[in-house]
């Protein structure tokens, strides 16, 4: 009985992310920013009454909504970090976690009993994964900015570029220089079309959809070369290929920038090895890379590592650099 109550205890922390990850999905946050009673929700939106009363009395009691008679107001964290429309948003990390991850590993036990695996949507999916890896990327910001200011280059590629949001964010702080981002996702890549059109940043960063190993590059080579959160859709027999691609498209001096977690580094081997147990349920998705493994399939390619720089250290993630070697 002991040893079941405290089983029970560490579930505890589950309820205030699935409370939130509620929340951010219906906007209940935002539709309730002005005070609104239950009754009065369930009137406009044709909500379910005893789910959305659950809910709410779960948000009372986690603090997530204060009472004021019979309106409820959500706290101010809860505006600020899980509301759609919030530039600080993280509810698509939430939404990640229980769409993406969680139905996977709960059918860990039929995978390894049927020997099937699942295939990831990518296209389902796509918008997401862009928006998750964005708050990765703003971790790792001060690292690449520091990178770009070094090197002062003209030309800067990013190869898996998402919906573009971090590319015109370096563009804008360089105030210099040409970017140019490709994804092999037409969603992502019409939304950074229209992102850098709105912002009027489609003169300064150029987006592209194509596959980078078939891309026919528009304007020679790159000073700099980014790869965010993208290895683990490569195998590792074609991780080394990449490289390649990469020490290609990349001028004399230029530098390779890549934002990856790894496995089983120290600090951060409980979030990788979960992470990787999602990536091995797939036919589609690959192991996460060791340390090691890049550093040689880097030096295979004529690359050599320059530094690597904490991002998360929880959750595995580092910035590493590499240089062209001399010939």
């Amino acid at each position: 009985m002991w040893e079941a109550r405290n089983w029970m205890k560490r579930n505890e922390p589950f309820l205030p992310t699935w409370h939130a990850y509620v929340g951010y999905r219906l906007d209940l946050f935002e539709k309730l920013s002005r005070g609104m009673s239950i009754d009065q929700v369930i009137s406009e939106y044709g909500y379910e009454d005893n789910l959305l009363r659950s809910w709410a009395d779960t948000g009372v009691v986690l603090d997530h909504l204060k009472k004021n008679g019979e309106q409820l107001i959500p706290s101010k964290q809860m505006m600020r970090f899980f509301t759609q429309k919030s530039e600080d948003a993280i509810g698509e990390l939430l939404k990640e976690m229980f769409e993406m991850h969680m139905p996977v590993l709960m059918n860990y036990p039929d995978m390894i009993k049927t020997k099937r695996k699942s295939s990831f949507n990518g296209d389902h999916f796509g918008k997401t994964v862009a928006a998750t890896s964005a708050l990765i990327e703003k971790r790792a910001f001060p690292h690449v900015v520091k990178e770009l200011q070094l090197r002062k280059p003209e030309w800067v590629l990013d190869i898996g570029c998402g919906t573009g949001g971090y590319l015109m964010k370096l563009a804008r702080k360089m105030n210099r220089g040409t970017y140019a981002g490709v994804d092999i996702s037409k969603d992502v890549i019409d939304i950074a079309r229209e992102k850098a059109k709105k912002y009027g940043l489609d003169q300064k960063v150029r987006f592209y959809y194509a596959d980078i190993n078939k891309w026919d590059v528009p304007d020679g080579l790159f000073d700099i070369v980014m790869m965010n959160n993208l290895l683990h859709y490569y195998s590792p027999d074609t991780r080394a290929d990449l490289f390649a691609r990469v020490a290609q498209l990349l001028s004399p001096k230029g530098t390779a920038v890549v934002i990856t977690p790894l496995y089983l580094e120290k600090g951060g081997r409980r979030f990788s090895a979960a992470f990787n147990s999602f990536m091995e349920a797939h036919d589609n998705l690959y192991p996460l890379p060791k340390r090691k493994e890049l550093v040689q399939d880097a030096k295979a390619a004529g690359l050599k590592l320059k530094a690597v720089k904490t991002v998360v250290r929880e959750g595995s993630w580092y910035c590493m650099s590499f240089s062209k070697k001399k010939v």
